[in-house]
This record gives C-alpha cells, sequence and structure tokens, in this order.
C-alpha cells in the first residue's frame, strides 16, 4: 500500500516538473551585463534591464517580478517591457551560475525587461518573473537572475584594510616580546596540558561553528566568516582574563603562541576541507578559498611574532624599548580599531537580531564549557581547567577580519564579519558578571583571614603582656623579699654591735 502511495507522489512529482520544463521553455532570460545585477546598498534606486527572448507575443502582456528576500533588496510588482531594437550577444555568465541562461533554440522576438531595485541590506536576492498568457488565471514562469546588494567602494574602506593589518601586526609584535621561551620549554617538557589544550583549539571550536552554521541554516559569506572564527587560534585577550582568573599565565601565553603557529596549517586544513561544504548563497557555488592568499594572511600573524621573538633574545635592549612603546601603541590601535572600523562597517551592525547573537553566544561558551570538561576528564587541577577552558573559548577575530578579507569578495566579505564581530563582544560577557564576584569573594576571604590572623597576633600580645606583668610581679615580689632580709640582716648585725658595746 505504502509503495503504491510513494509511486502515485512520484508521478505527481514528474508531471508537476514536465509541466514546469514546458512553461519555462517558452522564455529565455539574458543579462546583458553578462554577470550579477548589482545594486548599491545606501544608495538611491538602481536601474536594470535584461533581456527576454521568447516565441510568444507579449506586447499585451504584463510582467510581474518578485524578491526571495525582502530584507536585502525590494522590486516593484510589475516590470515594464518594450521590445527590443537591437538584437544582444548572447554568452553565459562569469559568476559561474547558468540559472535562466542558455541556447536560444530558434527564439526570435526580443523584449526589455526594465525595473529598479532598492537596496535595503548587503547580501544576495533571487528575482523571479511572470507574466500571463492567453488571459489565463495562473501566471507562467519565465526565469529567474540573481541580485546582489553590496556596498559601494570608498577610500575610507582602504583604511579599513590597512588598520585591520596594522592591528594584527601590533599585536603579534606585543606576543613576540612578551615570549619566555624557558617557560614555553618548562611546559614543553611536560606536554599533556599544552597537547590538551592544542586538540581542544583546533577540533572543539571548528566543529562547533559548523555545528551551528548547519543549524541556523548560514549560507555563504556569514557561514564561512562564523567558520574561520572557529578555526583561528586564540587572542592575546585570553591572557588577560587567565590572570584575573588566577589561571596559569604561563600556560596561557604559551598556548596563545603555540596555537599561532599551529594554525598556518590547521586553519587552512579545516577550510580545505569541512569549508569547501559551506552552501553559498542563493545557490550559487561554494565559496571558493584561494590557499595561496590564505598563506599571505597567515604570514602577516607569524612573521612579527617571530620578528618581536627575535629581538627579544637577539636585541634586549631595543625590544625593551620597544615593548614600551608598544603597548602605547597597541592601546592606540586598539581605540582606533574600535572607532574608525566600527565607523566604516556601521552597516553591518544593523542586521543584529536575537538569533545572531544566539549563535555568537554558542561559539565561545560552548568553548569554555567543553575545553574545560575536557581538562577535567584528563584529570587536571583546577587552576590549568580553566586556562584550557579560556583558551580554547577565546577567538583571534583579527585573524579571522585579515583572513576573510583575503578569502571573499562582496557583499560576502561584509556579511563574513557579523558574525565574529559578535562572538568577540559577546565573549566577555560571563567574565564581567563573574571576575567582580570572584574579586569581591576573594577580598572579603582575605580580609576574614587577616582578622583571624590578628586576632591570634593579639591574643599572643595579651599573653605576652600577662606573662611579663607576672613576670614583673614575681620580680618585685622577690626583690622586696630580699630587701626585707637585707634589714632583717642589718637588724641583726646591729644587735650584734650593740651587744658587744654594752660592757
Amino acid at each position: 500500500m505504502y509503495f503504491i502511495y510513494a509511486f502515485a507522489l512520484l508521478l505527481v512529482g514528474l508531471t508537476a516538473c514536465s509541466c514546469q520544463e514546458n512553461e519555462t521553455s517558452l522564455f529565455q532570460l539574458i543579462n546583458p551585463e553578462r554577470g550579477l545585477l548589482t545594486t548599491f546598498y545606501g544608495k538611491p534606486p538602481t536601474f536594470h534591464q535584461i533581456l527576454l527572448y521568447t516565441e510568444v507575443d507579449l506586447r499585451n502582456a504584463s510582467v510581474a517580478m518578485t524578491s526571495s528576500k525582502t530584507s536585502v533588496a525590494t522590486v516593484p510588482e510589475r516590470v515594464t517591457i518594450t521590445t527590443c531594437t537591437h538584437q544582444a550577444n548572447v554568452s553565459r555568465p562569469e559568476n559561474g551560475s547558468n540559472k535562466g541562461y542558455g541556447n536560444l533554440n530558434g527564439m526570435e522576438t526580443c523584449y526589455n525587461l526594465s525595473f529598479y531595485s532598492n537596496a535595503v541590506y548587503i547580501g544576495y536576492s533571487t528575482l523571479k518573473f511572470y507574466t500571463s498568457i492567453n488571459s489565463s488565471d495562473s501566471d507562467a514562469y519565465i526565469g529567474q537572475v540573481l541580485l546582489r546588494s553590496i556596498q559601494p567602494w570608498r577610500r575610507i574602506d582602504l583604511g579599513y584594510r590597512i588598520s585591520v593589518t596594522a592591528l594584527v601586526v601590533v599585536v603579534m609584535l606585543g606576543i613576540g616580546n612578551d615570549l619566555n621561551f624557558q617557560t614555553i620549554k618548562e611546559h614543553l617538557k611536560k606536554p599533556k596540558a599544552p597537547v590538551i589544550a592544542l586538540i581542544s583549539q583546533f577540533t572543539i571550536m571548528p566543529l562547533i561553528s559548523y555545528g551551528i552554521i548547519w543549524l541556523m541554516g548560514y549560507t555563504g559569506g556569514k557561514a564561512l566568516g562564523f567558520f574561520t572564527l572557529g578555526c583561528s587560534p586564540g587572542g592575546g585577550t585570553s591572557n588577560i582574563y587567565a590572570k584575573l582568573s588566577n589561571g596559569d599565565l604561563s600556560l596561557s601565553v604559551t598556548m596563545t603562541t603555540l596555537s599561532t603557529i599551529a594554525s598556518l596549517g590547521m586553519l587552512p586544513l579545516w577550510l580545505y576541507t569541512l569549508g569547501t561544504t559551506i552552501p553559498g548563497d542563493e545557490g550559487l557555488e561554494e565559496i571558493k578559498i584561494p590557499f595561496f592568499n590564505i598563506l599571505q594572511s597567515l604570514a602577516v600573524i607569524v612573521v612579527p611574532l617571530g620578528i618581536g621573538a627575535l629581538m627579544k633574545y637577539k636585541l634586549p635592549r631595543v625590544a625593551l624599548v620597544i615593548k614600551r612603546w608598544l603597548n602605547v601603541l597597541f592601546l592606540l590601535a586598539l581605540i582606533f580599531f574600535l572607532t574608525f572600523v566600527v565607523y566604516v562597517k556601521l552597516y553591518v551592525f544593523v542586521e543584529w537580531d536575537i538569533q545572531l547573537v544566539l549563535a555568537a553566544c554558542s561559539l565561545p561558551y560552548g568553548g569554555y564549557l567543553l575545553g574545560g570538561l575536557f581538562a577535567w576528564i584528563c584529570r587536571f587541577d583546577w587552576k590549568l581547567i580553566k586556562t584550557i577552558s579560556i583558551e580554547t573559548g577565546m577567538q583571534s577575530a583579527a585573524v579571522c577580519y585579515l583572513v576573510v578579507m583575503s578569502v571573499s569578495g562582496q557583499p560576502d566579505s561584509d556579511l563574513a564579519i557579523i558574525l565574529p564581530t559578535i562572538s568577540t563582544i559577546v565573549a566577555g560577557w560571563p567574565f564581567y558578571i563573574i571576575l567582580p564576584i570572584y574579586k569581591i569573594r576573594e577580598k572579603l576571604k582575605n580580609r576574614k583571614k587577616a582578622k583571624k590572623e590578628k586576632g591570634f597576633e593579639s591574643d599572643e600580645s595579651l599573653a605576652d603582656e600577662k606573662l611579663s606583668a607576672s613576670e614583673s610581679e614575681d620580680t618585685s615580689t622577690l626583690d622586696s623579699s630580699s630587701n626585707e632580709k637585707k634589714r632583717e640582716s642589718k637588724d641583726c648585725d646591729l644587735d650584734v654591735e650593740m651587744s658587744l658595746i654594752k660592757p
């Protein structure tokens, strides 16, 4: 019985497909721009014109249009249709999408479809066209084209790229100057903790980000940016939180260094395995990930780290001077990044909603929990558990930005920084709550301990005073008794003398 139902559904599906093919075979859309239709975010509506080849007379017909993502771009319900004055050069688009393109198959009647699009946000949207034939109630499907909404290129965008690169260089130089190879060597002699932390960093985090991508249904640049963040090395912020949490600071610095070096191999490995399975946006092919561009980005990370470490041991005086100014430069670069870059990419923050915030929170918080659980299973003490947990959950957003800029174009590069930006901001929220409570509790505990010690000292001093008082009383009684004995001896001597004087 179930087999009959399945067979019937299959026949219905095949019939529907054949009907759709018969309808779409009457029309052929051609884009003279030989690529994606493009509209610009923040600009006035953009005019578009595409060609429609058909064997049907559409001079008195109307063409309707819909946008698959009105949150990206809006279009009018009706399209202006006019007869072509010249034939177009028919060719396939350069973006690799063949939807709505192909041979004309003898179609000689050409129409211009003209319309305006208004960008609401950056991203992709599919525009579908329909028309009514012979006054039928249902509109016949003509075809579809892909529209992208992008931020127009500005000179200030060049400043954004330079500032991100400069920030990464400064941070890596600072980490290189703070390296202590003796400490790293001591940890590598007992490599259990560093190995567990590296496994957590480059196994748990990529899998968490990949799972969230598929669970939330993210595609294209947004998914690529989030997955790249999950594959990125630990950030320098983890050292600060490890120190404030009374974790193992030396292990934290060691892990930041080792994860940065390990990212040379691990980040491209993950991008070229699971990264290639990330679906493209709006039916586009998967995002192409150029290996050479990734290596260039990672070189910007590792080379300053090596220069900083080399200067510390070969030119210690110069490194000391640079370190003093590097802290100031890092602070200025961070302020500049948080102001200038946020200003340049301000439109990225418009996309924030509760779903994005929850997805962004899942990556660092999941890293904290699973990294700490993994360390607990391996029987580490509480200090190392805290450190490995922080190192697992904290990712380097600057490295992610640098890699994403070199991998994807517009609008994917802008979409790719949305989730990493939110995730970096929310990663520190638990510490803003836990650390003040922890510090207050620690201060109260130390104060209570100090009071106990002070009370014990006061008791000891009081006992000492009593002891000294009793000793003084004993000495005074001894002195008085000795004085009395001296008087008695004197009186006795006086009596003897008097007895001798008497006749």
